[in-house]
């Protein structure tokens, strides 16, 4: 059994293999100063699936949040008695990274490169929904590279935060009708439908410009708030995490 860490600004997944099936548990990503700390957290949910630490024989990391790759690393080493192996851009996972620097991409966005061009083929557009919202192009089994815009509670939380009179609401629906009549529903529109509408037109202008049938696969803890709008093929929540198993895979081939 084998133990993937995608470490988010916002939520950290720890995930396993079980069944054939991957278990998920989002912790929010907090300070973490030590590695007993993660301990802590993630024990009684393994012991909830009867999972034992003696089970895990390899360590897998994404992380966005340098801050914090130490005490993982720690983490792995003090309780499994493994080197944890870091996710990056390099030339043993068959994927091509030729952007302008290959060290700058996201390890979030490498996994789901990996996953992408492994689960679904080498043409593919990912859209990935956290903290920021990712758009990842894959063409003839090379990253192209792609787009970063602010994620939905972000935007959310910095119109709350920077216009006085606006609430903070729920976004617990798509309204039908594309003019509000209310302040919530302006800022229902306002952040889902426009952020929806914006990356199929951008999805659209992808496919175009490289003349290519592109397979769209959504994913991402806030994806399911726009999926009824967003055109898209696949919704695979789990893609992060397929990636970094096939990023094993192949380290431990090579």
């Amino acid at each position: 059994m084998n133990l993937y860490i995608d470490i988010g600004n916002t939520h950290t997944v720890f995930g396993v293999r079980k069944n054939g099936k991957f278990l998920r548990w989002r912790l929010v990503t907090g300070r973490y100063e030590t590695e007993d700390e993660i301990y802590s957290n993630i024990k009684p949910l393994f012991e909830s699936e009867n999972i034992n630490f003696s089970n895990i024989k390899s360590v897998v990391v994404s992380s966005v949040v340098p801050s914090l790759d130490y005490t993982f690393k720690r983490f792995s080493e003090k309780f499994f008695g493994i080197e944890a192996l870091f996710v990056a851009a390099d030339e043993k996972c068959g994927v091509e990274w030729p952007v302008e620097n290959p060290k700058e991409i996201g390890a979030d966005r490498v996994a789901n490169v990996i996953g992408a061009f492994y689960e679904y083929g080498k043409n593919a557009i990912v859209l990935d929904f956290g903290t920021a919202i990712t758009v990842d192009v894959l063409h003839s089994g090379k990253f192209l590279g792609g787009s970063i815009t602010p994620g939905i509670f972000t935007m959310l939380y910095s119109l709350f935060k920077n216009a006085a009179k606006l609430p903070l609401i729920d976004l617990d629906e798509i309204p039908e009708s594309s003019i509000g009549k209310n302040t919530a529903d302006n800022i229902k529109i306002g952040i889902l439908k426009v952020l929806a509408y914006g990356l199929n037109s951008v999805v659209e202008d992808i496919k175009n410009e490289l003349s290519s049938d592109m397979k769209v696969i959504v994913t991402g803890g806030q994806s399911k708030m726009v999926l009824p709008i967003l055109k898209h093929d696949v919704y695979d929540p789990d893609i992060t995490l397929k990636g970094m198993e096939w990023y094993r895979k192949l380290h431990e081939k090579n």
